[in-house]
């Protein structure tokens, strides 16, 4: 592997524009070092450091912890960005900017003492698969947690747990307290190294934990609502359709001449419709949200998950469509990426936050029910 070249990082603190042209410059070397993030199932140092050097990492945080506090459109256009490029990249960059989580609900002094640097990666895990007992100023815990996206090159973890006397929690820990297991054999999106991982009876300050419902201490716009950023991972879909969508487009107009089949050229425009539809429904919903939030509203309820599980529905549609169109040529890894943005939105579309079941929800909600899913 080639020493990947680290997007320059100016002096001044960095700002939305500048983030975003870092990413940009970033992802366009990404697809270089796919096929080592896929084999290896883990990011490389090289490609990591990248990431840290685009501030993306930065982007939920208030300026006066070092961040730019980008809006939700933005860091989902980021995102998407990313995963044009890889999206295990994509995956574990939005899985990271989840350390935004505990700025919600903890003191600065004490985010500041866990995350130092606001570069740190962070792997999160919600549900508190987790267990603990009470020690003087603190917990022992224990547990195994999985889907650890990004545990393997993680610097910090933040893990839910159940609570001997009250509400779960959420810990805050460095990753080399964590034991990771080889359980993450997948066929999509193998670089993320989403494993399992355990600890067992681990001290953990009470200062470094925090609640799972935010305690409302900030108000600026991103941390009105827990979603916030879940909404983000809309981004990934849209990534990788375009980037099947590219490499299709390259493949079958050097092949013009001697196309697979004559509905070919109408196959390729059926999937960019989709997901041109799919980009222009995520990104008008999200600016929708932002601006209502802004003004000091709630927005609608549904409407964004409704849009993300579109994204990963209609994209997958597309690639699926593209994967047939191009034929057999689909299936060398070494000459396309279809085949692995294939794989990578199949797995990624099996997550809970953009899984069928986000339907089901919505349409109780339209109905007059009220679910209990935080996704929605």
């Amino acid at each position: 592997m080639t020493v990947m070249e680290l997007p320059h990082r100016a002096e001044a603190g960095p700002t939305a524009a500048s983030v975003m042209d870092r990413v940009q410059a970033y992802a366009s070397g990404l697809p270089a070092y796919a096929p080592e993030i896929e084999q290896k199932g883990r990011i490389p140092g090289g490609v990591l450091d990248g990431l840290k050097a685009t501030g993306l990492l930065r982007a939920a945080l208030p300026p006066s912890l070092g961040g730019v506090e980008m809006t939700v459109p933005e860091i989902t256009r980021a995102v998407d960005l990313l995963a044009e490029g890889d999206a295990s990249v994509a995956w574990c960059a939005a899985v990271a900017l989840n350390a935004a989580l505990a700025v919600v609900s903890l003191p600065a002094e004490v985010f500041t003492e866990l995350f130092p640097d606001p570069d740190l990666i962070t792997a999160t895990v919600l549900p508190p698969a987790g267990r603990a007992v009470r020690r003087d100023g603190g917990y022992l815990l224990s547990g195994r947690w999985t889907y650890g996206s990004g545990i393997a090159h993680a610097d910090r973890v933040m893990a839910g747990f159940q609570t001997p006397d009250g509400p779960p929690r959420i810990a805050v820990f460095d990753a080399a307290h964590a034991r990771v297991l080889d359980t993450w054999n997948t066929t999509g999106l193998r670089g993320t190294g989403s494993h399992d991982f355990e600890v067992a009876e681990l001290f953990v300050p009470e200062r470094h934990t925090f609640g799972l419902v935010p305690s409302g201490t900030r108000q600026e716009p991103l941390h009105l609502r827990a979603d916030n950023l879940a909404l983000k991972m809309a981004g990934v879909p849209l990534g990788i359709g375009r980037s099947a969508l590219n490499a299709a487009r390259e493949i079958l107009a050097a092949r013009r001449s001697a196309l697979p089949w004559p509905g070919a050229p109408a196959d390729l425009a059926h999937a960019e419709s989709l997901i041109g539809a799919a980009d222009a429904y995520v990104y008008s919903t999200l600016q929708d949200v932002w601006a209502t939030q802004a003004a000091g509203r709630a927005p609608e309820r549904g409407t964004a998950a409704l849009a993300r599980q579109f994204a990963h529905r209609a994209c997958r549609e597309a690639v699926q469509l593209l994967y047939d169109t191009v034929g057999s040529a689909s299936v060398y890894t070494e000459r396309t990426p279809l085949d692995r943005c294939l794989r990578d939105l199949i797995t990624a579309s099996r997550h809970v936050a953009s899984s069928e079941k986000i339907l089901d929800g919505v349409g109780d909600l339209r109905l007059g029910g009220d679910p209990a899913s935080p996704h929605l």
